[in-house]
């Protein structure tokens, strides 16, 4: 194997628990990916839609042009946002490992090159606890990534909206 095998996992006795901890770690990592790209259709879904319905109404109400311009900036930047979140992650910067459970670290790989190094993790208890640690951790990167870019794009759509209606209330209110 081109990279050096964990020692950290020598003395460890696999046991029933800590497998399914692992497992139970990988599974409500899915999970949170599934929800965060869910979040991430909903938001983009709607701003679209707030986005077509304000465009749609910018030429009927010339009074509120520049407070519903101003909407269509941040309503913008929460759809990019929301984008952003949902796009593919090939491998985070953060540990640069080669993750044999990460398709896009073996999908160009010839197949028996792939075997090689799986036939390797899966005959040492040490390296396979190690490949799944290293899988957990890394989908926590690109899992962070996710929700901290759902995060600007709620922000986004929510400040858009604090503006619009400060925006209001103080040109047509206090300057009438």
């Amino acid at each position: 194997m081109t990279e050096s095998t964990p020692k950290h996992f020598d003395d460890l006795h696999p046991r029933p628990q800590i497998d399914y901890m692992l497992r139970t770690t990988v599974q409500k990592n899915t999970a949170l990916s599934g929800m965060a790209d869910q979040k991430a259709n909903i938001l983009t879904a709607t701003a679209f839609i707030l986005l077509t319905v304000l465009v749609s109404q910018y030429n009927e109400m010339p009074d509120l042009a520049s407070e519903i311009f101003v909407l269509l900036i941040f309503i913008c930047l929460s759809i990019i946002f929301s984008l952003i979140s949902l796009f593919p992650i090939s491998k985070s910067n953060k540990l640069r490992r080669t993750n044999w459970l990460f398709f896009g670290d073996y999908h160009e790989k010839e197949y028996e090159d792939y075997t090689q190094h799986m036939l390797e993790i899966m005959e040492s208890e040490s390296l396979t606890y190690d490949t799944i640690l290293l899988e957990i951790y890394q989908s926590g990167i690109v899992l962070k990534n996710k929700f901290k870019y759902i995060q600007w794009s709620y922000m986004a759509l929510m400040t858009g909206f604090i503006v619009f209606l400060i925006m209001i209330f103080f040109n047509k209110i206090i300057l009438s």
